[in-house]
């Protein structure tokens, strides 16, 4: 409900969650920026309630992404005032005044003896790479205080500046010093891929490599660290050399690639601060050990989790960061951006479709629905009634018949999503409807479910660009039209198809999984679909997709509503439009630990890493 600036988490949540962490087996947190005053309040009660198992803190420094020339060097004067800003903070020594987007307040808490190392910056793009480069040719090498680097890139003599700026400064002033790394990605990796085209990509066309940084007068050193996941770029999956690599579940260049860029990377300990999978529906990209970028319930996030941190440990990496805590709601995805709403109203509702927003250990679910938002729609027939009601992640549907046999008739459910002169008149079993459906949901037995859409409102491949003339991206009236699985087009490659509209089924007397679409019971079943899959761009304003082909916008139109007809045998029952409220602030949610939480929890006991030790800092 909020946005990440607002780092709006309460002394409550602080509290919990820093214990939780402790109890499960966590030896350490990152943060990416400054928080509150209360964060190291909070660590230092728990760490002073735990002075043999403290929870240690790699403290992050945030580069501002806005950088309108694509120079590095041009931002380096507020990020190193951001650099002495942090370090005073968690020394306890820093009054910020108010302001927006970021933390403010008086910090007298000093935290640094638990500040086991910075990690500086943010996944840098290849194109501010490549303008630092072109802007600054001389800038070649660099011999400061602490670290010296010879024969770098003009970005790497950057990159060197700011690790002797945080050394230094922390060193003058308070008389210590600690591990510094450059937050990085294998975008920007020293590693040749002879697999990406760089004609079609950024991802291996330029570098920034500190292997050769001289830590000649900082003791305490320099460490990589890299956002490094089994899914992206494609060349984890696709370079010959990583491919050739197996794990005890089977197939793996994930931890190819780790076994690579970690020989590289011999001097220094090799971090893997970002590594996970998420629990979305929705996946965004496909992998070749199978860690795909989504299409997961809970359980098999965390047992993939799991696997991810056993590759690191068998790489011979320093350790591995799991991404992340908590699901957050304002994340956008490639993948799902076309049919995004605006960025400032992502908060108000949970894209449960969406990779980025879903790779939490901790869900903030939306209440069960209630179904009395409206009256139900009876019927004489084998169909008694359907009820239906809305939230923040799903359209919800709970219809009644007569029986449910074992052997169960295919049961058809329309939607019509936005007009009623708009959509197709006949559902995918012949039956003609007097709604017009842009979607139609066929349940073919306790175990099979298809949500397909009509041809013209068929969004596969907008985001490639290789949809077909018939793909209109908005809805038009047809009858006979030819419906389409709903698909998404995630990697370039050809066959890189996902058929995100296979949805599960289940028995109510089953293990209930977080993508559950059709459950059944005795004599009902209820449906819940996430809002994407109907094309809602954002739910609470009630806007769906209806964009223009030959214009370069994307066009949204506000629905009227949704309309249900449901067929079920020779039965057909028809509603009218279920029309809710808009919202503007986020709906009360239920904080829940997610199933993978648990499992990744016991995974961390399988492996036998040597625990954080007590350290001196250099005085």
């Amino acid at each position: 409900g909020t946005h990440p600036g607002e780092l709006a988490a309460t002394d409550e949540q602080y509290q919990r969650w820093i214990a939780r962490m402790g109890e499960i087996g966590l030896n350490s947190v990152r943060i990416y920026t400054l928080h509150f005053p209360r964060f190291y309040e909070i660590l230092s009660d728990y760490n002073n309630l735990h002075p043999d198992n403290p929870l240690y803190l790699f403290q992050g420094i945030w580069l501002n992404e806005e950088n309108p020339n694509n120079d590095l060097v041009e931002i380096s004067e507020e990020f190193d005032n951001d650099i002495e800003e942090v370090i005073d903070c968690i020394h306890g020594n820093r009054t910020i005044e108010t302001r927006a987007g970021k933390a403010y307040g008086e910090f007298t808490t000093d935290v640094s003896k638990w500040v086991i190392g910075y990690i500086i910056g943010r996944e840098i793009f290849p194109d501010e790479v490549i303008t630092t480069n072109e802007n600054h040719p001389d800038s070649t090498s660099f011999y400061g205080d602490a670290v010296q680097l010879t024969n770098g890139n003009p970005s790497e003599i950057w990159a060197a500046k700011r690790i002797n700026k945080t050394i230094e400064y922390e060193r003058n002033t308070y008389g210590v010093e600690r591990p510094v790394s450059l937050s990085s990605w294998p975008t920007l990796d020293p590693l040749t891929h002879s697999t990406e085209d760089t004609s079609r990509s950024q991802e291996d066309v330029v570098s920034i490599d500190l292997e050769n940084l001289i830590t000649y007068n900082a003791p305490a050193g320099y460490f990589a660290s890299f956002h490094a996941y089994p899914y992206y770029p494609d060349f984890i999956s696709e370079e010959p050399g990583y491919l050739s690599y197996s794990d005890e579940q089977g197939p793996n260049s994930y931890l190819g690639y780790l076994t690579a860029l970690k020989e590289h990377y011999s001097n220094h300990p090799l971090i893997i601060a970002e590594f996970g999978v998420p629990s979305s529906w929705g996946n965004a990209h496909f992998a070749h050990s199978g860690m795909d970028q989504g299409g997961f319930d809970e359980t098999e996030q965390g047992e993939y989790n799991v696997r991810m941190l056993k590759n690191i440990y068998n790489s011979g990496c320093g350790g591995g960061m799991l991404f992340s805590w908590l699901n957050e709601w304002f994340k956008q995805s490639w993948i799902t951006n076309p049919i995004s709403c605006d960025q400032s109203r992502r908060v108000f509702w949970h894209n449960v479709t969406n990779p980025e927003q879903n790779y939490g250990l901790i869900a903030f679910d939306e209440s069960p629905p209630d179904y009395s938002r409206w009256d139900p729609v009876t019927g004489t027939g084998r169909i008694k009634s359907i009820k239906a009601d809305v939230g923040n992640e799903y359209f919800h549907l709970l219809i009644k018949l007569d029986t449910l046999q074992t052997d169960l008739d295919t049961i058809v459910i329309g939607f019509d999503t936005y007009r009623d002169d708009l959509g197709e008149s006949i559902l995918p079993n012949g039956e003609t409807t007097i709604n017009r459906n842009e979607f139609a949901l066929v349940i073919f037995s306790r175990d099979s479910a298809l949500i397909f859409v009509t041809e013209a409102y068929d969004l596969f491949g907008i985001w490639h660009g290789v949809s077909d003339d018939n793909q209109l991206y908005h809805s038009i009236q047809t009858d006979g039209a030819p419906w389409n699985l709903v698909r998404w087009k995630n990697n370039y490659y050809e066959d890189a198809v996902y058929e995100i509209g296979k949805l599960r089924v289940r028995d109510e007397n089953d293990t209930p999984t977080s993508l559950d679409a059709v459950i059944f019971g005795e004599n009902e079943i209820e449906i819940r679909i996430p809002w994407t899959l109907l094309q809602f761009t954002d739910p609470s304003l009630l806007e769906v997709m209806d964009d223009d082909r030959s214009t370069s916008e994307r066009e949204t139109a506000e629905s009227e509503g949704i309309s249900v007809s449901v067929s079920y045998g020779n039965d057909l029952l028809e509603t009218g439009r279920f029309l809710w409220e808009s919202w503007n602030t986020a709906p009360i949610t239920i904080e829940r630990e997610k199933l993978s939480l648990q499992i990744f929890a016991q995974g961390l006991q399988e492996i036998s890493y040597t625990p954080i030790v007590k350290f001196s800092l250099m005085k």
